[in-house]
């Protein structure tokens, strides 16, 4: 495969992207090294695309699109168009002249093309759009004959071979139509004439020849089937007894370790109905007797008190005739014996529905005008069922010439996600949340697993639970924060979410991966730790003086409401609370004093330094921190963690920080708005304090001003 000219590489996000902006470029993408393409694996179910293209891009139907299937479809596409100027603009029509007849597909789309143009009712162009391809198919595919010989029953023209279809339908399952409906193929109908003799072959074996009562597979005659019913259920818990007695026949004290145990019994619930039920039902049916016997005249398990009934009325007697009181291992064997041959029957039944269609329909349905007509009808298919596949090759091609480009734009390149003026496939709408729009949202199937590869991202992401409302599924969205700061964003914040269709979705945060956003929030974040620390040791402590003050007033009042009544009142105790209170007071005065006395040993010059260098402590790790975090945010990792197998990093850029995430401006011109006035004014507000401050300090505790801090040496003697 030839190259006119050499390919072409664009630089986003610290990494280069192929330049695809025709089918020659399409053509070098096939010839690049999949290594060099920035993803190579991603799950159709994050791809914004028609779904019918996916479709038909996912040869393989396994939910993924790979690097060589988007291979094999420009391969495919570029072999069958010999002119391909559609594909390079994305049209949605083709025509005769544009389609090679060099390879197979293209012979097959050529002459259907043709015979779709030459239709009657085709406008009068030489171009054929993908809309009318789609309504051919759609047609074709609702027709009662599809082109894979599948029958619905309204293809029969007279009733008895529509019924005829249905039954069958019913027996087999049937096939599924193109339409959706189940129809009937070549394969179920052979399947239901072997399965029909079948089962009328087995019905004969278990007939009773005129003349007689009973056979071996029919003991009881035609009381066998009811009978044989009672003993398949009662079988189990007979042979159990009958075990139990063998077992107890041999050493008595093997019936203590039988049924329940005492530890078992101890942890149930005996005033559960369900519980008394469950118990019953797995104890034994009698307590066994080493003679072997059953007695129905004695205490027997009250779950199984009427089925055992049932079975010595139904079943022993009819057999054995009158058994009185008792039922004994032999006479048991007996009975399982009289059935074998029933058992054997039954367990040679036909698989299948055939019960429900009555045997003489059933051998009609043998005869052989029901079968012809029906191999009748898929034999002769109409035309354009028969030419339904290259009704979808022509699709294909369609789908293909439209959205290949694009795709290869969001699978071998990422160029539409640094360009704002696009959207890349992977997008899925628009928050509006906090008074800010955050535009990358990324489709989120399995959140533990996007999670543990998000993390990696350096980050702020939020997990949003995203509901459409009429009667769609809901679904989750990653989204990072990319600008600003992390404002009122929390967990359980709800927002609203507009698709990419122009859907309008509530929207909730669901979780959060907590990253610095931006320099100036990091920068602020310890500061703002610090305030909650001191906030809240200050509140513990005005918690806990709180408490001991009202600890202490309600020992004082105890005490007074204890003294005697006649007992004068002295002043000791108001003055021990007063003395107290003076302690304290004169201690809140000596630091008070000690701070101002620091303060005027020292310049302001120093202490504006000395808070300076604190400040710079603090903020200048932290900093270099959320620089280093900052400049390796990686949006690859957020692809990643949904399926996408992804090459190369995926850095932000400047103008997608404030891309994805923005808070909008208001309208030019809008009345009331006052901007940035605010802060102007808080500026000017606060070094205005802070001068009132400097020299409140210069006259009250004598601090020099920045003129007089200089060397005592140089200053004048008094009086000179």
């Amino acid at each position: 495969m030839t190259i006119s000219r050499a390919m072409t590489f664009s630089r986003y996000g610290r990494s280069y992207h192929l330049r695809i902006e025709t089918s020659e470029d399409l053509q070098r993408a096939v010839e690049l090294d999949e290594a060099h393409w920035v993803a190579t694996n991603a799950p159709i179910s994050t791809i914004n695309c028609d779904d019918a293209f996916l479709k038909v891009l996912d040869s393989d139907q396994n939910g993924r699109i790979t690097a060589g299937e988007v291979k094999s479809a420009i391969r495919w596409i570029l072999e069958v168009l010999c002119d391909r100027r559609g594909l390079d603009a994305k049209s949605d029509s083709i025509s005769l002249e544009a389609i090679s007849t060099d390879t197979e597909s293209g012979r097959r789309i050529h002459q259907t093309v043709r015979r779709l143009l030459d239709r009657p009712d085709h406008p009068e162009t030489e171009a054929l759009t993908l809309s009318e391809v789609q309504q051919v198919k759609a047609h074709v595919e609702s027709m009662p004959v599809s082109a894979a010989g599948v029958v619905l029953p309204e293809a029969a023209t007279d009733q008895q071979t529509r019924q005829f279809i249905t039954d069958v339908i019913a027996v087999t399952g049937g096939a599924v139509h193109p339409s959706g409906a189940r129809g009937l193929s070549e394969a179920q109908l052979e399947e239901f004439l072997t399965g029909a003799a079948a089962h009328l072959d087995w019905l004969e074996t278990g007939e009773i020849p005129q003349g007689q009562e009973t056979t071996s597979i029919m003991p009881m005659g035609r009381q066998t089937s009811l009978a044989f019913e009672i003993l398949t259920v009662f079988r189990p818990k007979m042979d159990q007894y009958f075990a139990q007695c063998e077992a107890a026949a041999l050493d008595e004290r093997f019936v203590q370790r039988m049924g329940w145990t005492g530890d078992e019994l101890q942890d149930l619930d005996f005033d559960d109905p369900k519980v008394i039920e469950d118990v019953l039902k797995k104890a034994p049916l009698a307590k066994p007797r080493p003679e072997r016997q059953l007695r129905f005249d004695e205490t027997v398990n009250p779950y199984y008190a009427e089925l055992l009934d049932r079975f010595r009325v139904e079943v022993c007697e009819p057999l054995l005739g009158p058994v009185g009181q008792t039922l004994s291992g032999g006479q048991w064997l007996e009975i399982k014996s009289a059935f074998a041959d029933h058992q054997g029957w039954c367990d040679a039944r036909v698989d299948g529905a055939f019960d429900t269609i009555d045997c003489e329909q059933l051998r009609r349905y043998l005869d052989e005008r029901f079968v012809a007509a029906v191999r009748s009808l898929i034999a002769d298919r109409t035309e354009a069922a028969f030419v339904l596949d290259n009704i979808c090759l022509t699709e294909k091609l369609l789908l293909y010439q439209i959205n290949l480009i694009d795709l290869a734009n969001n699978f071998v390149s990422f160029p539409h996600l640094y360009d704002a003026s696009r959207r890349a496939m992977f997008e899925m709408g628009t928050l509006v949340m906090d008074g800010r729009r955050f535009n990358l949202a990324v489709r989120v199937d399995d959140r533990p697993s996007h999670l543990e590869v998000a993390r990696s991202s350096n980050m702020y992401v939020l997990y949003v639970q995203i509901t459409p409302g009429a009667g769609r599924d809901s679904y989750e969205v990653a989204i990072p924060v990319t600008s600003g700061g992390r404002g009122n964003l929390c967990l359980q914040k709800r927002g609203v979410f507009y698709d990419l269709a122009g859907f309008e979705c509530d929207a909730r945060v669901v979780h959060i991966i907590t990253n610095p956003i931006s320099i100036g929030e990091a920068l602020v974040s310890p500061f703002q730790r610090l305030g909650r620390l001191v906030t809240g040791k200050i509140e513990s402590f005005a918690s806990a003086a709180e408490k001991k003050l009202d600890t202490t007033a309600s020992a004082a009042m105890t005490r007074v409401a204890a003294a005697p009544p006649t007992q004068p009142s002295t002043g000791l105790a108001v003055g021990g609370i007063l003395m107290g209170a003076g302690v304290a007071i004169a201690a809140l005065g000596s630091a008070i004093a000690y701070i101002a006395k620091s303060l005027t040993e020292a310049s302001w010059l120093a202490i504006i330094v000395v808070v300076l260098g604190a400040v710079l402590l603090v903020a200048l790790p932290t900093a270099i921190v959320a620089f280093l975090k900052l400049r390796s945010r990686n949006l690859s990792a957020i692809l990643e963690g949904s399926g996408w197998a992804i090459n190369a990093p995926m850095r932000l850029r400047r103008n997608q920080r404030r891309l994805f995430t923005h808070r909008p401006k208001y309208p030019k011109g809008a009345g009331g708005i006052h901007g940035l006035v605010w802060l102007l004014v808080a500026g000017a507000l606060l070094v205005i304090l802070a001068v009132l401050g400097m020299r409140l300090l210069q006259t009250r505790f004598g601090v020099p001003s920045l003129s007089q801090t200089r060397p005592a040496s140089s200053r004048p003697a008094p009086g000179k």
